[in-house]
């Protein structure tokens, strides 16, 4: 026992010393190298603008800086490939056994190491600003790299962030020291922002730093590795090397962690998990009132002069946002939905996003490219933390709030708007681009989707007893009703609304509740990847008529329009309009199955059409039961709302009810006779055997079918 704890302990001195040893090293390096190039200036003064050469000299300097740290990272594996761990662990463990004197050396011997020069290392760190246990070196990197991010030139600014990165994986390999590295990372940002929302003018921020810092560690002082003085002091040290602290160092910053978690995933660390909960405890963090919200103006009048930076224009600040909106959605991969583990941790950006959407309408200068650009990623993060927050009905109507009043003018848009334009113009044609803005219809797709599927959550909800409903008074100051009756009801109202202003009261005599299924689908045959996903959606469509069935009469006389919305989008009748679209082509399905980005989308919807198919064999084969149903609930809506009747128009002399069965039973069929010769060749990607054993009872039901 006496051995082992000994050896233990050898190990961890060991590993200490390696640490600070590393440290030391990357500290020297840099001050040595780009310190000089922070040199005080008065308070409150910018630094002058570089001349071509200064800038060249800078960035050679940080080239020659990040090549250096990479290198010895390229040394360090070459050795760990050379060298034998066996024999180093013997010679090491004899070592401890002879020299009880290696125990005996004290902490504060082990921060006297020597450089990289031979020298005892002592960081150049202003005055009264030194911290315990090998932190000084951590805290003087950080500030040197970061400080340089105020230079105008944005070569610079990439340079540092690069160099920022190589520190990074240079750290990775001391766990803890690396975690820390992050927190100052973020600490710089928090830096950033306490001071910019204490102060307008850079020439009063002297006599605030006490204040700025104090508020910002009080923010991010929990749950973090480092303690709230050594985040103060860093946080000082941060401002006394960065004179001029503006907000677009935080786009720089932001981009470094969005590159390091990049390099996470890539390489699969399990240092991701820790990366992601540390930034998210962060983000929580960010000041959000509207005193702080990043105000286009403001920077403009700090930056305005500068010419090599993006800045000059109101426009280009929106990067700040952007490159946040970046790592958010970068935090919440498409991966990560199915790994229920992470939701207690995911759920916390729930709180982010009402900010992030108000942060964009107050964005009114800003170009259209990028403000779409804020609403694709604001969608997306949406839609990739939905399956997190179904746990509280509160979290789903806040979404669809959110939609409401930031994202009507999508949810409203014509979806047969531009498909009889197309009609008239060859694609490709200059004329085109004025009348087809596929950006807008991808962020059409995207916010229907959102809406259809918190809908019909809400809607569906009623019965499900593991849904937690605390929206009595949410912290968004939404005020609502806290039971399951009000979200089902609430979710009904909304899509009941939607569908009677978006589709039916813009369809004309001529159309058809078929033509409102065909241009839904057209919309969305554009993207195959939300393709699928709402059609598995819209699968639930009926849930909503049942919903409505079993409330009492008194509520349900607003709601006729999600009455309508749940037949028109009949699931069998929808897969007819489906496989028409495709010109029965069994091929095409083909494609989809073995698709990397949709295929288990489309599998799973083939197979419960399949299974709806076979239970309502009928429906599929005559579709005048579709027909019947949908006159019968348009005749009382012409009753009730005096508007006019949903026609159900069908050419008689073609594609009857027979043809459409015929043509679909010939391209399901013909899809069965592939997937099997594929699969005795074994050919298609994954088992298809759940999909053959459907198509193959499908068979059963056609041959049924002729013999009688």
């Amino acid at each position: 026992m006496g051995f082992e704890s000994t050896h233990t302990q050898g190990m961890a001195q060991r590993r200490r010393w390696r640490e600070r040893q590393h440290l030391a090293r990357l500290c020297d390096l840099v001050a040595d190298s780009l310190l000089p190039y922070l040199e005080p200036e008065p308070p409150g003064t910018r630094r002058p603008e570089l001349t071509r050469e200064e800038e060249r000299c800078v960035l050679l300097t940080l080239a020659r800086v990040n090549k250096a740290i990479r290198g010895w990272d390229d040394d360090e594996e070459e050795e760990v490939d050379d060298g034998d761990a066996s024999d180093e662990h013997l010679q090491f463990s004899t070592k401890l056994l002879r020299d009880t004197t290696y125990l005996s050396v004290s902490s504060s011997c082990l921060l006297e190491i020597a450089s990289c020069s031979g020298e005892a290392h002592s960081c150049s760190l202003p005055p009264d600003h030194h911290f315990d246990d090998g932190f000084s070196c951590l805290a003087n990197i950080t500030s040197i790299v970061v400080g340089l991010h105020h230079f105008c030139s944005d070569y610079i600014k990439h340079s540092a962030g690069n160099i920022l990165m190589a520190i990074s994986n240079s750290l990775m390999k001391f766990e803890a020291v690396w975690i820390q590295f992050v927190e100052l990372v973020w600490a710089a940002i928090h830096t950033v922002s306490a001071h910019n929302h204490s102060t307008i003018d850079a020439t009063n921020c002297s006599g605030k730093v006490s204040t700025c810092c104090s508020s910002a560690v009080e923010s991010i002082s929990q749950s973090t590795m480092t303690s709230s003085t050594s985040i103060a002091s860093f946080m000082v040290v941060l401002k006394l090397r960065c004179v001029s602290i503006s907000r677009l160092i935080m786009t720089s910053l932001f981009r470094v962690l969005h590159t390091i978690l990049k390099f996470l995933k890539l390489s699969d660390s399990e240092l991701k998990d820790d990366f992601i909960c540390l930034s998210i405890h962060h983000i929580q963090k960010l000041r959000w009132h509207p005193g702080y919200q990043l105000i286009a103006g403001k920077v403009v009048s700090l930056v305005k002069d500068d010419r090599h930076s993006f800045s000059r224009d109101y426009a280009q600040f929106g990067f700040v946002s952007g490159s946040l909106l970046q790592l958010v959605c970068s935090l919440v991969e498409q991966s990560d939905l199915e790994d229920m583990g992470r939701r207690d941790i995911f759920v916390k950006l729930v709180d982010v996003i009402p900010r992030l959407v108000t942060f964009l309408q107050e964005q009114q200068d800003i170009p259209k490219g990028l403000s779409q650009y804020y609403k694709h990623k604001i969608l997306m993060l949406m839609m990739r933390l939905k399956p997190h927050m179904q746990q509280n009905c509160s979290h789903i109507i806040c979404l669809l709030k959110l939609l409401q009043d930031h994202f009507q003018n999508l949810l409203h848009e014509p979806m047969s708007g531009h498909i009889s334009k197309l009609e008239n113009c060859l694609e490709g044609s200059p004329f085109l681009g004025e009348i087809q803005d596929k950006t807008t219809r991808h962020l059409q797709r995207q916010a229907m989707y959102l809406f259809l599927s918190c809908c019909i959550f809400l809607a569906c909800s009623g019965n499900d007893s593991r849904q937690k409903c605390s929206c009595k008074k949410d912290e968004f100051g939404h005020e609502v009703q806290g039971c399951i009756d009000h979200c089902n009801y609430f979710g009904l109202t909304e899509i009941s609304d939607w569908f009677q202003r978006c589709c039916l009261d813009k369809i004309l005599d001529s159309k058809s509740s078929t033509d409102i299924v065909l241009c839904f689908l057209q919309l969305y045959m554009e993207e195959d990847d939300i393709l699928f996903i709402i059609l598995l959606q819209l699968l639930d469509a009926p849930l909503i008529s049942l919903a409505i069935d079993n409330m009492e009469s008194k509520c349900t006389s607003k709601l006729i329009g999600a009455k309508l919305f749940s037949i028109i989008f009949d699931p069998v009748h929808t897969f007819h309009v489906l496989l028409s679209l495709l010109h029965y082509d069994h091929l095409v399905l083909v494609d989809y199955l073995i698709s990397k980005d949709v295929g288990v989308h489309c599998a799973q919807y083939l197979l419960r059409c399949l299974r709806l198919v076979s239970q309502c064999w009928n429906a599929f084969i005559d579709d005048s039961v579709y027909e019947a149903q949908i006159q019968k609930l348009t005749c009382k809506r012409q009753r009730t709302l005096k508007n006019t009747k949903l026609g159900f128009s069908r050419d008689k002399g073609s594609n009857s009810e027979k043809q459409l069965f015929l043509s679909a039973k010939v391209c399901l069929l013909s899809l069965k006779r592939t997937l099997e010769d594929l699969h005795q060749k074994d050919l298609f990607p994954y088992n298809p055997k759940p999909l053959l054993k459907s198509l193959a009872r499908f068979e059963e039901l056609c041959q049924q079918c002729c013999s009688n």
